[in-house]
């Protein structure tokens, strides 16, 4: 469908927005509309370019032209029901219309109705079966009900109908990720690289594939490249963080993870791994006040609770780490990490046969959980054997100093224990 000269758009936005008692010869209306309406479409003018389009069918409710422009047009401004609405209108007048059907399933996609977007899109590729973008959109489709082995093929259509386009390679790419296959995945990251070399999002999702392969250098220089292109990508810096994160560069990792939470501060998650890096760095009451704005932003968010416990156990607030470890587990009863510190404060307090049960509950759940492992077969050797063990608390064996240091964190640590438990004691 073509548009009018661009020469002619201030013109023409002028007009639309002109009463409509402009004197224009009666058979020249529609044609005189369209040219207006197209040229405000091209401008991104979407609401004078809809008022135009409808202004037609105001006059001529059949005109396809018209139906199809107000379609795209609402497309265009995220009112995905009517635009579905005014592409069925469309279908009504001409039910072989390939563009309209494929528009049709955008529609139905940009509304999360997936099954129904699929059947749009292989609907309009029986109607027209060498258009790429078709293929493309039935590849998001497929992805988007994990069919990934599915979305592979369709993308690798869309290429074979057009080589050059970089989204089709990164989508590609996607899907080989989602089905394990990340050596082809790479090289499709690549392709799209290749095609479009300032788009951060095809450089991070490189870097993803190589950081899953263990190419952790080749993973930083990505992420690096994609904020070269993107600097305010904060999902580039959050991933550059988590790979420094695991090979343990923590110094490296902290002002990624600062710099990712400064560009999306609602994201509880890049706070939850800037507390654990803190952590890492021996930074307990950093960490606290970190996990405490987490805490603030979602109260719901189970795994801060156990990493607040941790820290509360280690400076020896008992009490309080066991609360925080018991709302983990009342907002996620699967938490293998929350069982396991539940089950050394039980320990600790001389409750050996719950601790035992903690620790058998936190072995089910995660069976790498390595210190759960061992306490489990501690407290199976004193329940059999009663064979003594030496508690993990410092408390048995700590200097006066170590005492008054403890006590030093737990004031500190006020502000996070007044989110947990109001009560806590002082």
């Amino acid at each position: 469908m073509g548009y009018p000269d661009s020469a002619s758009s201030e013109e023409r936005r002028e007009e639309v927005c002109a009463s409509t008692d402009t004197p224009v010869a009666v058979q020249n209306i529609h044609e005189h509309w369209m040219e207006a309406g197209n040229a405000c479409y091209d401008d991104g003018n979407y609401e004078e370019a809809l008022a135009a389009f409808s202004l037609i069918l105001q006059g001529d409710p059949g005109s396809l032209d018209a139906c199809t422009r107000v379609a795209d047009t609402l497309l265009q401004l995220g009112h995905y029901e009517e635009a579905l609405a005014a592409y069925e209108q469309v279908l009504r007048l001409d039910a072989n219309n390939a563009y309209a059907t494929n528009c049709k399933g955008t529609a139905l996609y940009r509304l999360a109705r997936n099954e129904p977007a699929r059947s749009a899109y292989q609907q309009a590729i029986r109607l027209d079966p060498d258009e790429a973008i078709f293929h493309y959109n039935l590849g998001l489709a497929f992805a988007s009900l994990d069919l990934h082995q599915e979305a592979v093929a369709a993308f690798e259509q869309a290429l074979r109908l057009d080589p050059a386009d970089a989204y089709a390679c990164n989508s590609l790419g996607n899907s080989l990720y989602r089905l394990n296959r990340y050596e082809k995945a790479l090289l499709a990251y690549d392709q799209a690289i290749q095609r479009a070399p300032h788009e951060a999002v095809f450089h991070y999702n490189r870097g993803k594939a190589l950081a899953f392969l263990e190419r952790y250098e080749e993973a930083l220089l990505a992420y690096d490249q994609a904020i070269e292109c993107a600097p305010d990508d904060w999902q580039a810096y959050s991933a550059r963080a988590d790979v420094l994160f695991i090979t343990q560069r923590y110094e490296e990792a902290l002002p990624a993870y600062r710099q990712a939470a400064h560009l999306l501060s609602t994201d509880v998650a890049v706070y939850h791994k800037l507390g654990l890096t803190l952590t890492s760095l021996n930074c307990p009451m950093e960490a606290l006040a970190v996990y405490a704005h987490v805490i603030r932003l979602d109260p719901t968010y189970a795994p801060v609770y156990t990493q607040v416990g941790h820290i509360l156990y280690d400076i020896e607030c008992f009490y309080e780490a066991l609360t925080a470890y018991k709302q983990a587990l009342e907002l996620n009863p699967a938490d293998a990490w929350a069982h396991y510190g539940k089950g050394n404060i039980l320990r600790d307090i001389g409750s050996e046969k719950e601790a035992f049960f903690a620790y058998t509950r936190a072995v089910q759940l995660d069976p790498l959980c390595k210190p759960a492992r061992y306490w489990q077969g501690e407290m199976r050797l004193y329940l059999t054997t009663g064979k003594e063990w030496r508690p993990a608390s410092a408390s048995q064996n700590s200097t006066s100093q170590e005492h008054a240091l403890a006590h030093g964190l737990l004031w500190l640590a006020q502000p996070v224990l007044s989110l947990i438990t109001p009560t806590a004691e002082q």
